[in-house]
């Protein structure tokens, strides 16, 4: 009997842990299987040079190796993509958005990267061109564009391309994971060595460290603080700032190092602007890594390039994100509309107003949750005579709720909304000024020229309550589109 019961003891050990495994396998391909699929294509030779045809290649492996560095995704085939990709147009490397969608769906990725190089006009550089499309989200997340010398710096350039492109992706990533609150990473903290011998120069240095501490926060997940901003929410002491500046002063980095460590910061950025330069030195878990540099008066994206370098040393390999289907679906929906404005108001007494003209200015968003899009409306109209009315001049702000619709290159917003409507009508015999309430409805075409800008087609239909004459106003509204 004893021999029986350790059996099936150790049956039941056996069968559990067997399922405990095979739930692990399971989850871990769960998890795989959600891994974006990325298609890195080959670059156009966009000028057909002899010369340069390495970089067909070159570009796309370098884009892969930045991304391994940063990500956890699946490449899909290049020549697989390549085949569907011959089957549709483009301009210079460029696809229009439907065709990158469509592209997208063959194979069966959720990003293309693809782009073209060429010649610049005097024929010395060459021009590099990426493009990112992202099909989760429908909509082109980021273009890169790099003048590269025809030396051994353009392997530099290349670099340079793939590096701004990991950069888009993981900005456009990092959206998802704040809504998430994934940004609650360990506090990082910008130090900045004190050089400075005059107010002016205090101010410029100050200026490139909250240069430092914008790209940082707008680029990589964690919370950035200037060694002042820290000293007034760690409550820091007076003595204790002394300590720090002098050690800064000093150029005592591993006392700095040490001191920031009492209060829990391992991670750091310490910053020293002299003689118009910036220098970085990055404290990766108490740990001095490799410094990097650049000129105050660089361009910002000269600067981005440096800054991520710094980051990166700072960003353990242990933090490498999984780029997942689901953190590339989040995107904007904050969608700005100015335009002109035509149509029709009828009153319940007549067909007394003239034909209306106007301005139109609408502002749709998403808070909290995806199906929560607050809607907010402004139109300005002004009535052309129609006998007995000379005009009408008024304005109504409403304010409710829709939803945005995305679609490959283009949205559709169905809304409804409640407000006010105010202004004067004038006649022959008399003004009348009014405030009423109203309810409105409408839906908006909007067709995205570019990765943040478009046109938008707009049908607005607006009844103004009035217990003598109420009125239903028809208007029709072409506007600039603006993307945030």
């Amino acid at each position: 009997m004893r021999k029986i019961l350790q059996f099936v003891l150790l049956t039941t050990v056996f069968c559990v842990s067997l399922f405990a495994l095979e739930g692990k396998i399971s989850e871990g391909a769960d998890a795989e299987s959600q891994l974006a699929h990325v298609a890195i294509m080959t670059f156009i030779n966009a000028s057909n040079s002899a010369n340069h045809e390495y970089v067909e290649k070159s570009l796309p492996d370098a884009i892969n190796t930045a991304m391994r560095e940063r990500f956890e995704f699946k490449r899909q085939s290049e020549a697989q993509v390549n085949e569907v990709a011959v089957k549709f147009k483009h301009q210079n490397g460029e696809y229009a958005q439907q065709d990158a969608q469509k592209i997208a769906k063959e194979t069966q990725s959720d990003i293309l990267i693809y782009g073209s190089f060429r010649l610049n006009e005097s024929q010395d550089k060459l021009i590099l061109h990426a493009v990112i499309y992202n099909a989760a989200a429908k909509q082109v997340i980021g273009t890169v564009e790099e003048e590269a010398e025809q030396s051994a710096k353009l392997f530099k350039s290349i670099d340079n391309v793939a590096s701004s492109i990991v950069t888009k992706i993981y900005q456009f990533t990092l959206a998802a994971e704040r809504k998430k609150g994934g940004d609650k990473a360990a506090l990082k903290v910008l130090v900045l060595v004190p050089t400075y011998t005059n107010a002016k120069e205090e101010q410029a240095a100050i200026k490139e460290l909250d240069v430092l501490k914008e790209e940082l926060k707008g680029s990589f997940i964690g919370r950035y603080l200037t060694i002042y901003e820290f000293y007034e929410e760690y409550h820091v002491t007076q003595e204790e700032r002394e300590k720090a500046t002098q050690f800064a002063k000093n150029r005592d980095r591993a006392r700095m190092i040490s001191w920031l460590d009492g209060y829990g910061v391992k991670d750091a950025f310490i910053v020293l602007v002299s003689n118009s330069k910036v220098n970085i030195t990055p404290v990766a878990q108490g740990k001095i890594e490799a410094q990097v540099s650049y000129a105050v008066n660089a361009r910002l994206e000269d600067k981005k390039i440096s800054i991520a370098k710094a980051q990166k040393t700072v960003t353990l390999k242990s933090q490498k994100i999984e780029l997942t289907v689901k953190s590339l679906e989040a995107t904007t929906v904050t969608l700005l509309h100015i335009g002109l404005m035509g149509g029709k108001g009828i009153l319940d007494a007549g067909n007394n107003l003239g034909v209306l003209t106007g301005v139109s200015a609408h502002l749709s968003t998403r808070l909290w949750w995806d199906w929560f899009q607050p809607q907010v409306r402004f139109d300005g109209y002004f009535g052309l005579p129609n006998t007995p009315v000379n005009y009408l001049l008024g304005g109504a702000l409403s304010g409710g709720i829709g939803h945005t619709f995305l679609y490959a290159g283009s949205a559709l917003t169905p809304y409804v909304m409640g407000g006010i409507f105010s202004g004067v009508i004038k006649n022959t015999a008399t003004s009348i000024s009014y405030l009423l309430p109203t309810i409105s409805g409408g839906l908006t075409y909007t067709y995205f020229i570019g990765t943040r800008w478009g046109v938008s087609f707009n049908g607005n239909a607006q009844y103004v309550f009035d217990t003598n004459a109420p009125a239903l106003f028809f208007t029709g509204t072409i506007a600039w589109v603006f993307r945030m």
